[in-house]
């Protein structure tokens, strides 16, 4: 075969080879940046503000299905704690009758991961320490900044007040979380 021949399907393989290792699950800067913590376990903070919506859609409900899926994956934190990074779980429900047995309801989640970033230009310290040595109180040149999130919102119609489809959503934006946590912390994780 004629060695000019064998140079264009080796191009196109190369070409091809970034795209199918990152559809397998390669770690890339961005990724790294966004979620890479040293596997450290992550406090979660949540915040439910339920206007008439389903009674199960709860601030206790949802802190312990958050809280259950981040132990099951080896990463949970309790709140309150001090870390390098914090999950909030942010769930807005609102629910109006229609008719005696319709009800719509509208909801907005947003699951987001916080980290604290170290502006090394915003530092008046000779050298800067850098956010190792951070004070309880984060001065201006530390700050939370999110770096992986994942917004849902929507209107559904459904029989009584079912909060079935909205918890399952919440679920399974905890289960993407973990996933992609884990993924990315891979080599540092048990």
């Amino acid at each position: 075969m004629h060695p000019a021949r064998l140079i264009v399907p080796a191009v196109v393989l190369g070409l091809l080879a970034p795209g199918a290792a990152v559809a397998q699950g390669s770690i890339l800067d961005r990724d790294r940046f966004a979620l890479f913590a040293a596997c450290s376990p992550v406090p979660v903070e949540v915040f439910v503000t339920n206007m008439g919506g389903p009674g199960e859609i709860t601030t206790p409900a949802v802190q312990g299905m958050a809280m259950s899926r981040l132990q099951a994956a080896g990463i949970d934190a309790p709140a309150g704690q001090p870390r390098a990074s914090t999950l909030q779980l942010s769930v807005f429900v609102s629910a109006q009758r229609i008719t005696a047995t319709a009800v719509v309801t509208v909801y907005v989640i947003r699951l987001r991961l916080l980290k604290l970033l170290y502006d090394r230009q915003s530092d008046p310290r000779a050298g800067g320490a850098g956010a190792a040595d951070a004070p309880g109180a984060a001065p201006e040149w530390l700050n939370w900044a999110p770096t992986w999130e994942t917004p849902q919102q929507g209107i559904g119609f459904y029989l009584g007040r079912d909060g079935g489809p909205v918890t399952s959503l919440v679920a399974s934006m905890l289960d993407e979380f973990v996933r992609e946590y884990r993924r990315v912390n891979a080599g540092a994780c048990p």
